[in-house]
């Protein structure tokens, strides 16, 4: 008898023991509160040698090119929760304190992240960061994007008051007022005006894209400026670029010396870091798994 219950005791923890083996392989993934927290860092372990990033909760694919004698980034970013979407400023929505971009990223532990729209250089406009509204004067003078807390992407062209009220149900986590939109509905916007955005100039630019409405895939595009071997795009030139990444809706973001696509510790788009202006926000993508597992900030 004795002999028979240590055989079933043994059993018993063999079972428990994988069991715990079994479940342990699986990591933590949860939603991330929509505030001004950051997310866990990243795991080291989930670099890749192909340059991207992947774990349980987001996957980074980066690729670059040269178009109009001009070199471009591009980042494509999946995500298991809207929530990993995230925005980040310098010193509060409220503030015009600018800093260093890269150190932004650090701070908010992103896997990708991206230079914003430079709230605090436009005084008007409807901006709301992280599911707080901050600013409600629409003007009718810039295309606004908002991003709903399902992580979906609603351009809104020269938007007023009025403009907006067809948006008044949905629940708005971010919206950004730099623009313009380069792709609505699917549909590439083909006509642009001189509006501080130096539409018809080669130019340093930056872009945000959601693929497809309802799926949680986004694409990041930036181009180099006029400087070097390179000739900067225009809003045009950049638009049939953005569009040509396969995206639904797509909006430009501050350009010029604010263009920075940040990744693995590291600006991926400029080797001219001492021309990178400081910036006052970023939008980047956080990683949702929260197992123990050494960390990219413990390096740091």
């Amino acid at each position: 008898m004795i002999k028979k219950n240590s055989c079933i005791m043994g059993i018993f923890i063999f079972l428990l023991v994988l069991f715990v083996m079994i479940t342990s392989s699986f990591a933590d993934i949860s939603p991330l509160k929509v505030d001004d927290s950051h997310g866990p860092a990243p795991l080291l372990s989930s670099y890749g040698e192909d340059g991207g990033y992947e774990d349980e909760s987001i996957k980074v694919i980066l690729s670059s090119g040269r178009i109009h004698e001009t070199d471009y980034w591009v980042g494509r970013i999946t995500i298991s929760y809207p929530s990993q979407l995230r925005t980040a400023s310098a010193s509060g929505f409220e503030s015009s304190r600018t800093m260093n971009g890269l150190a932004l990223y650090r701070r908010m532990k992103a896997v990708l992240a991206i230079n914003g729209d430079y709230f605090s250089y436009i005084p008007d406009g409807y901006l709301v960061r992280q599911g707080t509204l901050y600013r409600d004067l629409p003007s009718g003078k810039r295309d606004i994007l908002l991003v709903d807390d399902q992580g979906d992407f609603y351009p809104v062209p020269l938007a007023d008051e009025t403009d907006l009220l067809p948006f008044k149900d949905l629940n708005v986590v971010n919206s950004f007022n730099f623009g313009p939109a380069l792709v609505i509905e699917g549909k590439r916007v083909e006509e642009y005006f001189e509006n501080n955005n130096a539409a018809f100039k080669p130019r340093q630019r930056m872009a945000v894209a959601q693929v497809e409405r309802g799926r949680l895939e986004y694409v990041v595009v930036a181009c180099a400026g006029p400087r070097g071997h390179n000739t900067g795009l225009t809003l045009e030139e950049f638009s049939k670029l953005v569009f040509d990444q396969g995206v639904d809706n797509a909006y430009n973001l501050d350009g010029g010396y604010s263009t920075m696509l940040m990744f693995d510790n590291a600006y991926i788009n400029t080797g001219d870091v001492g021309n990178i202006r400081p910036i006052s926000d970023i939008i980047y993508f956080a990683s949702a798994v929260s197992d123990p597992g050494e960390r990219q900030d413990e390096k740091q």
